[in-house]
């Protein structure tokens, strides 16, 4: 059979490990309290840089990659939530926030990077982590005013997404990289290390986030959205490379990127500034459980 030959190989060995690892933060988080704020704060400001820092530092890197997924991303990003706005229509204001916010918005961290360095190996995870670093700063930009709802301007929100300390650990991955500057022995054993701590938490933090979502919560608006980010979203960067000639790793790094379900990031913005947080966590459960189904599916077209 079709499933039992040719995608249940794939999603054995590329998908599922990521989702036994963020199975076993689920379950703990059944049995014990854990604080996800600071895990999540150990992964923001010490973990996830490194890890950036690391690929960036290591990969080799053209102008023209970095600016053929740069805007690739932003550009996926951006008609996803144009399409998020549009199935919303006739709804409150912050509905439509939040579903914009979950169409546009993918798991680029804890699941895009782990994924991609499975199924297209270190290439695949630096080309990962440069998306990753991209949708940062959407997130922590555009996302920002789109959850705000008009409450936060455009400079506070760019304001902010100076302080997140990715950026600045891809900024000199990248002179260090193009600068061809080798790093002291200790200091470089140091980041490795860090840096080999941030998928693992990553994926255990996922887990213990989805401990907390309700899963009943759905309605047609929910599924709606769950289909604009694992449907629509690789598909219009399958399109997009096509356009502009984007083929081999690059092309398949970008396209399963687009195909992540909803980040975690949607349900701290949705939080903060009360953009129906209940939906935007039922639509990280819900895009992040059938996920296991469509990445897997993803997968077998681009290999």
């Amino acid at each position: 059979m079709f499933v039992i030959d040719k995608l249940w190989p794939i999603f054995a060995e590329t998908v599922l490990p990521v989702f036994l690892v963020a199975g076993a933060g689920f379950v703990l988080a059944g049995f014990f309290p854990i604080d996800s704020r600071s895990v999540g704060r150990l992964l923001f400001y010490l973990a996830t840089p490194a890890l950036v820092f690391r690929s960036l530092y290591q990969t080799e890197l053209s102008a023209g990659v970095l600016g053929r997924l740069a805007l690739v991303a932003v550009t996926a990003a951006v008609v996803t939530g144009a399409i998020g706005w549009l199935i919303s229509v006739g709804r409150d204001r912050k509905t439509r926030a939040a579903v914009v916010l979950t169409s546009a918005v993918s798991n680029n961290g804890n699941m895009g990077i782990p994924i991609s360095f499975f199924a297209f190996g270190d290439a695949g995870a630096a080309l990962a982590t440069i998306y990753y670093v991209v949708m940062s700063f959407m997130s922590n930009t555009f996302g920002a005013v789109v959850a705000s709802s008009g409450r936060a301007t455009f400079g506070d929100a760019l304001k902010a997404s100076l302080r997140v300390p990715v950026l600045y650990a891809a900024s000199v991955g990248i002179l260090l990289n193009l600068s061809h500057t080798t790093l002291p022995t200790s200091l470089a054993r140091s980041v490795d290390l860090t840096a080999s701590a941030a998928i693992p938490v990553m994926l255990l933090l996922l887990g213990v986030h989805l401990r907390a979502a309700p899963l009943f919560a759905a309605q047609g608006i929910v599924l709606q959205s769950v289909a604009v980010r694992l449907l629509a979203s690789p598909t219009i960067a399958w399109a997009l490379c096509l356009a502009i000639g984007i083929g081999g790793v690059e092309r398949n790094v970008l396209v399963l990127q687009a195909a992540m379900p909803t980040a975690v990031m949607t349900a701290v913005l949705a939080t903060e500034f009360d953009t129906a947080p209940q939906m935007v966590a039922t639509v990280i459960f819900l895009s992040t459980a059938a996920s296991m189904v469509t990445l897997s599916v993803v997968l077998w077209v681009l290999m």
